[in-house]
């Protein structure tokens, strides 16, 4: 029967039985596609921990590089070791990795970045991206202003950059932004030995980056394994903030109209 309660034309029950039958599932439920497949995205307790372990972590750092502790009694010696006898190979290898770190290179990557998600329909990801980015150097930037550390100066193969010395803001970009290309790319992948290598590619460049810093005697090793743990709490931060955002939606998605 039609709507108006007169019989429906031969056939039209059976078009509509059909066209119910094939139409794909409500999308209300689905995950967003920006979301879909991004490693530890979905996964708010893996996130969870890696942030509470990494604020322990700069925690500690900050209290011992504060009051003077065994971690940071060491600074001084590395220092003077690397002024007096790191490789010159190091230090030019050290030089293309702070490079890559550096905001030049960062921005340029970014922007490629996001501009190739747009394309793919994931821009949301490219917003995270841009808000790790960018957040990560407020954050750094407000650290630095508040503890006021002088740099090393045992000696430097570059010039001394006229900002503070902790927390290192390469070493937080490298983990933070580096680490997040990396999920990026294992987003790409099957999830297995080649996604578990992208995202570890990821962090590695990522701590190569900040232990540049160290090879250039331009950080302390204290100001890198600091800023790389503050890095690792705004990452997890971004994440688990998306989730709760899809989790969200997923939830308003479901409600019955």
């Amino acid at each position: 029967m039609t709507p108006g309660g007169s019989a429906a034309p031969l056939g039209a029950r059976g078009v509509a039985d059909d066209a119910r039958a094939t139409r794909p599932a409500s999308t209300a439920v689905e995950r967003p596609d920006a979301a879909r497949g991004l490693p530890l995205a979905d996964s708010p307790w893996v996130v969870g921990a890696a942030l509470v372990a990494a604020l322990v972590a700069y925690a500690a750092i900050v209290v011992d590089v504060v009051e003077g502790g065994r971690l940071s009694s060491l600074d001084d010696d590395i220092s003077g070791w690397v002024a007096r006898s790191m490789p010159t190979v190091a230090e030019w290898l050290a030089r293309v990795l702070s490079w890559i770190g550096g905001w030049v290179a960062v921005t340029a990557i970014v922007a490629v970045v996001v501009v190739w998600l747009a394309r793919r329909g994931a821009l949301e990801l490219g917003v995270l991206l841009i808000v790790v980015a960018l957040g990560g150097q407020l954050i750094n930037s407000a650290a630095k202003a508040g503890y006021d550390r002088p740099r090393p100066t045992a000696g430097s193969p570059i010039e001394l950059p006229s900002s503070s010395s902790f927390p290192s803001g390469h070493a937080m970009t490298g983990i933070a932004v580096f680490g997040l290309l990396g999920l990026l790319l294992g987003r790409e992948l099957p999830p297995g030995r080649r996604r578990a290598a992208a995202i570890a590619a990821g962090f590695a460049l990522g701590a190569l980056i900040g232990a540049s810093r160290v090879v250039l005697n331009v950080h302390f090793l204290t100001d890198v394994l600091g800023g790389a743990a503050l890095g690792l709490a705004w990452l997890a931060a971004c994440l688990f903030g998306m989730w709760a955002v899809h989790a969200r939606r997923r939830r308003r998605y479901a409600e019955p109209s």
